[in-house]
């Protein structure tokens, strides 16, 4: 009797004892729970914040309008990059009698031989640079651009010079006691012909076309750049 009565207090003491486990793991869940809902729902909170400042960063926004204006300053660099140096030697040259009958004697004569290095710039006036753009709305600033046409000058000689300081002399005869010197006049004239002479050395050359096409690849690059490649670019001279 008394072993049976102990044996149903130990019984009872095991099922208390399985009790108490039970309640605190059902507690120790339940936190569990709870802090996983917290982090979740802390997760989701954090997230939608996010999400609703990029929305808001991307309504609010402040995009480049890609203009006619825009497009000229990204070209007009490009333009002013686009020149060839021609370098040449020209020949200065007088054979004068120094008489009104143009007899030649060596009282008179003047004769005169030299060269000059200088250099002819070729390139496009930028100034002169126009742009128009098509979009696909013409009536929103902001549309996407569809196409975009660029008239510039044709190339021409931007610059003109030559270094007196390449000018050699061949020959040099002023006459009996110099009366007849080679003037500054003269000289100014003999740099005015060469300057026509190469002028027209340039002109019948491909040069100026060559600077042309060059001018329209870059360009056509740099477009495509700003706007995409899937804007369509045409450039023309006039």
């Amino acid at each position: 009797m008394i072993r049976a009565a102990m044996r149903t207090m130990e019984d009872d003491g095991k099922v208390e004892l399985i009790k108490e486990r039970r309640n605190r793991m059902a507690k120790t869940n339940l936190f569990t729970t709870i802090t996983q809902k917290l982090v979740f729902g802390g997760l989701l909170a954090v997230t939608a914040v996010a999400t609703a400042g990029c929305i808001w960063m991307y309504l609010t926004r402040n995009p480049t309008t890609i203009t006619d204006d825009s497009i000229r300053e990204e070209i007009t660099p490009v333009v002013k990059l686009v020149t060839y140096e021609y370098n040449f030697t020209q020949l200065l040259s007088i054979d004068e009698a120094g008489n009104p009958l143009g007899w030649e004697n060596p009282f008179t004569s003047k004769r005169y031989v030299a060269t000059i290095d200088g250099k002819a710039d070729i390139g496009i006036n930028a100034d002169k640079v126009k742009t128009e753009i098509k979009r696909v709305d013409m009536n929103d600033k902001s549309s996407e651009v569809k196409s975009v046409k660029v008239t510039l000058p044709h190339s021409e000689i931007t610059s003109f010079s030559t270094d007196p300081n390449t000018l050699k002399k061949y020959v040099e005869d002023n006459g009996f006691l110099n009366w007849n010197q080679v003037s500054t006049d003269d000289l100014n004239g003999l740099l005015k012909q060469a300057k026509k002479e190469q002028t027209k050395k340039v002109k019948e050359s491909n040069m100026l076309k060559e600077s042309d096409d060059r001018a329209r690849g870059l360009i056509e690059k740099q477009v495509k750049a700003l706007c995409g490649d899937d804007v369509d670019v045409n450039v023309t001279f006039k």
